[in-house]
């Protein structure tokens, strides 16, 4: 599954569990790891948790094919880019994409399995 930048948020700051999350194979869009690393964190411990869960998730670079996936969704939906960026990750890879913003991305289709982390 493709991790939504929440979920790295939610990791660093304990609300989600890390076992359980990290024990389902995952990997990262590029546009996740910048935001999330460019999170200003108030405590440096979560920073550094953060960091070491990026460098060990695979991450994503975008692609022609990801490029073309987020320009097709800009053109017909109404979606910021880092998201759409990342919903065409997801969709590229054919993988689902776990977010705590489903409602964000369902306006998109059913082109993407949308999980909720706390549904887990």
């Amino acid at each position: 599954m493709i991790f939504d930048t929440n979920i790295l948020i939610y990791l660093s700051k304990y609300t989600l569990s890390l076992q359980k999350i990290l024990s389902q194979p995952a990997k990262i869009s590029v546009i996740t790891k910048i935001e999330a690393l460019g999170y200003k964190f108030e405590n440096q411990e979560e920073h550094r948790l953060l960091v070491n869960i990026c460098n060990e998730l695979p991450v994503i670079s975008i692609s022609e094919a990801i490029t073309d996936a987020t320009i097709d969704l800009r053109m017909n939906h109404k979606i910021k880019l880092p998201d759409a960026i990342i919903y065409a990750t997801a969709l590229v890879e054919g993988l689902p994409l776990l977010t705590n913003n489903i409602d964000d991305f369902k306006k998109l289709g059913n082109k993407v399995k949308l999980i909720d982390p706390f549904n887990l």
